[in-house]
């Protein structure tokens, strides 16, 4: 099976998905994606911050916070950034859930610095923990939006009826568009269950308002086919497209050697704002941008990341830590010294390939995850 023949053109009358009767318009209106994308309200949080950072007046402030958990993962995506396909977690991801207790201090914390959303970014399939109805439902309750990742493959039609009524805010990871390539690729036949979750998502109308994304890396291997199918797919229904260079942070040497180069993704980007131009949709790659319908990542300077163990850390690719909650409140880690000399130092957040102009524009110093094959 295909994308193009799971989602079936009409261009007189709109785009019916998999013969269901969601029909929407061909030129449905670009969204971003509701608590996480960036926006003027991001630019805002980020210069409160830098000037919190040396002055020291007033707190931080934060768009969302990431709640990373110890769930299991039903798929073994290769190359997953948490190391779920080679069973080599992040030693932060060792650790329990926490108690309901726990939880409502931490969002306490979090909503007191003006954060209106949870992220849920890993470790494994949020849907895969028989509690995660109820962790969604506590952060909802608390007065915070809620975003999660997912594949989508364990949510039954109910399920997705609770999530729609919560609000709740659905990344779905999807890895190619054919249904061999992305099975082979999750290592479990999966293909149809994701694009049944997409389709029940928008049977509910969550695409209207910015609450559905699909999330898709690019390897050498499925450029064209995200670019000519995925995003004109995204585009026509109203979905956000998280298109996105490969996270390289826990990939083998063979899977880093078939991610782009800095030049493969230099032509990606300017390969898919071509592609968007012909759709309607215009804009200019930028320095440092790793994904579509995002500019250049700077989450640490609006967001943080609390992971099982108790470790703070600056986003999910677990790069900096900035203390621990089970030894020292957050708090007093979200206001300390360490957290005001990553907002001053800030240059770039690098787990991923990225937009640079020319050659001249790819950083001397790289983590060795991007080393390789520059």
């Amino acid at each position: 099976m295909y994308l193009k023949d799971y989602i079936q053109y009409d261009h007189c009358l709109g785009v019916i998905v998999s013969g269901s009767k969601v029909t929407v318009p061909v030129s449905a209106p670009v969204r971003s994606l509701k608590y996480y994308s960036i926006t003027s309200e991001t630019d805002a949080i980020i210069a409160h911050n830098l000037e919190w950072a040396r002055t020291g007046d007033g707190r931080p402030r934060f768009q969302f916070a990431y709640i990373m958990l110890p769930t299991p993962c039903n798929q073994r995506c290769a190359g997953c950034f948490m190391g779920q396909d080679k069973g080599r977690l992040p030693t932060a991801l060792s650790g329990p859930y926490w108690t309901h207790v726990e939880m409502n201090g931490i969002l306490a914390v979090i909503k007191a610095h003006g954060a209106k959303a949870i992220v849920y970014g890993g470790g494994g399939e949020l849907f895969a923990w028989n509690s995660a109805l109820g962790f969604v439902e506590q952060v909802v309750e608390s007065g915070l939006g809620m975003v999660a990742f997912t594949n989508g493959t364990l949510l039954s039609e109910e399920q997705i009826d609770q999530l729609d009524k919560l609000g709740v805010v659905l990344i779905v990871s999807l890895r190619d568009t054919i249904e061999k390539k992305h099975n082979v690729i999750v290592g479990r036949p999966n293909f149809n269950l994701t694009l049944k979750c997409i389709e029940k998502c928008l049977e509910r109308g969550m695409q209207t308002d910015g609450r559905l994304a699909i999330e898709m890396p690019v390897t050498g291997d499925n450029i064209e086919r995200a670019v000519n199918d995925l995003l004109p797919v995204c585009r026509a229904l109203g979905i956000v497209p998280w298109i996105e260079e490969f996270i390289r942070i826990s990939a083998s040497p063979q899977e880093r050697a078939a991610c782009n180069s800095f030049a493969q993704a230099r032509a990606f980007f300017k390969h898919a704002a071509r592609k968007d131009m012909e759709l309607g949709v215009n804009w200019t790659p930028e320095y440092g941008q790793r994904m579509l319908d995002q500019p250049q990542c700077r989450r640490p300077l609006y967001s943080f990341a609390i992971f099982p163990s108790g470790d703070v850390m600056d986003c999910p690719s677990h790069t900096v830590r900035y203390g621990n909650i089970r030894r020292q409140p957050l708090k007093q880690i979200l206001t300390s010294d360490r957290f005001r000399q990553r907002l001053l130092n800030f240059e770039l957040c690098p787990c991923s390939r990225f937009y640079t102009e020319n050659d001249n524009q790819i950083p001397r110093v790289l983590p060795a995850h991007l080393k390789e094959n520059i």
